[in-house]
């Protein structure tokens, strides 16, 4: 039995030997996280509750309840502590061998510890079990979804703003929930099957089959005469989705690399749209359910003025908050004044990558934010690379370049055309207040590319 294990049930004893009631699963769960160091927020994810149902009603009350038997304050920082000397002075009253001490506190190390002294840069995905990773309120929509018969999820926001880190979660919630899982990229497809309908919905078949364990029968139910459309949609209904038992979630990730091939994408999405369709009427069609996951700064490239994927549940990712932006500093360790905070936000206006960026500079590079924001709209500054990706896609599309310069010189929010206000939202660029009126997203923005269009 390892020392939390042997706290965790000196400490159940104890509320039943004073109380006559035993603790409840989850204030076992939130005691035994909490012993090991774990934020509220990951005690959360790991018992499938909201961070504030643990942080401001389970811990208060066990918290409580402890303090009352002990006659001490216990909180959540001085619980390991409390609880481990409570637990030498019993077996000292009952003669058994006493150990110095059980833990050395020293050497207690969180996940966020051990992780800061790796000191890697977070650039993509924030790996499951990182505590870096922020949980958001589209987290637990993603949740709530796809526990319903049917569901269909459509995860979009520009680049870098968390999407195939929260796709990751609500996969493995569903794990959790004992659902079949399946996750696709669309980037790992072939140029030449992506750009054949008949090829991509034959890779896409042997893809989700060879997921899902099973014996490939794509020949069985693969007929040219009756089209691929209709061939994949029989083998999922009367193949697929017959012989599985559970619900099967299928997460397809980086949707956007399919509109290579346009006409592909529209039969595509087509088919899906279909797919959801046939679940209000069909029962079978209810064990899938679909989590689609794209970039939103394809858009740029269509001649559109807003989302061509209008099904389901639409998750649009925000900017990390004010309070989230405070809960990953305690993370990093890093000790921002309230002035700086806001500093911060003002510049990268809630940016997860760069608001994790920042932090892992000012942490390993041993960086102030001071000199961080001085170079910020640099191209020799922490955010070049970022900088650089929009300023080659504005480059390619002269209409944006010139409507995010008319942008850019004004003091005030400007009123641009619906499809140019439209495409450079879904950049990230701007973000967009009454109509058509926009202005641009954050200070780094403004600072970067007027100097580069505008000049000084």
């Amino acid at each position: 039995m390892t020392a939390i294990e042997s706290i965790s049930l000196f400490t159940e004893q104890l509320v039943r030997a004073k109380t006559g009631k035993s603790l409840s699963d989850i204030e076992r769960e939130v005691l035994r996280l909490s012993l090991s160091g774990k934020t509220y927020s990951q005690i959360a994810y790991k018992s499938d509750y909201s961070r504030d149902y643990i942080s401001q009603n389970v811990a208060p009350k066990l918290w409580k309840l402890l303090s009352n038997i002990l006659k001490e304050r216990i909180s959540k920082t001085n619980c390991l502590s409390v609880l481990e000397r409570q637990l030498l002075i019993d077996q000292a009253s009952k003669k058994q061998p006493i150990q110095t001490s059980l833990i050395n506190t020293s050497t207690i190390q969180s996940s966020e510890i051990s992780e800061i002294n790796d000191c890697k840069l977070l650039d993509g995905r924030i790996p499951m079990g990182s505590p870096y990773y922020i949980e958001r309120a589209e987290q637990l929509i993603c949740y709530s979804e796809i526990n319903k018969p049917g569901s269909f999820l459509r995860i979009k926001a520009p680049r870098q703003m968390g999407k195939t880190s929260l796709l990751m979660r609500t996969i493995s919630y569903a794990i959790k929930q004992q659902y079949q899982t399946v996750r696709l990229s669309l980037r790992r497809v072939d140029s030449t099957v992506i750009k054949d309908i008949n090829k991509f919905l034959r890779w896409f078949c042997a893809s989700v089959t060879r997921k899902l364990q099973l014996e490939s029968k794509l020949n069985e139910y693969w007929d040219e005469d009756i089209g691929s459309i209709e061939s994949c949609t029989l083998y999922f209904q009367e193949y697929l989705l017959s012989i599985i038992d559970n619900p099967i979630v299928l997460a397809i990730d980086e949707v956007d690399y399919i509109f290579q091939s346009p006409e592909i994408a529209n039969d595509f999405l087509s088919m899906l749209h279909s797919w959801y369709g046939e679940t209000k009427e069909v029962k079978l069609w209810q064990k899938l359910r679909i989590v689609l996951v794209k970039s939103t700064e394809v858009y740029i490239a269509m001649n559109i003025n807003k989302s061509p994927f209008n099904m389901g549940i639409a998750i649009d990712l925000s900017p990390f908050t004010l309070e989230q932006i405070q809960e990953l500093a305690h993370r990093y360790q890093i000790e921002l004044l309230p002035q700086e905070q806001n500093q911060l936000m003002r510049l990268v206006g809630g940016h997860p990558y760069l608001i994790n960026t920042t932090f892992y500079h000012i942490k390993c590079h041993h960086v102030s934010l001071e000199s961080l924001i001085k170079t910020a709209a640099t191209d020799t500054g922490i955010y070049s690379n970022h900088l650089h990706q929009h300023l080659q896609n504005l480059q390619q599309y002269p209409e944006l370049k010139t409507a995010f310069e008319q942008v850019l010189r004004a003091i005030t929010p400007v009123e641009l055309e619906q499809v140019l206000a439209f495409k450079l939202k879904s950049m990230g660029l701007v973000v967009q207040l009454e109509g058509n009126l926009v202005m641009p997203s954050c200070d780094l923005y403004r600072r970067y590319f007027y100097d580069v269009f505008v000049g000084i």
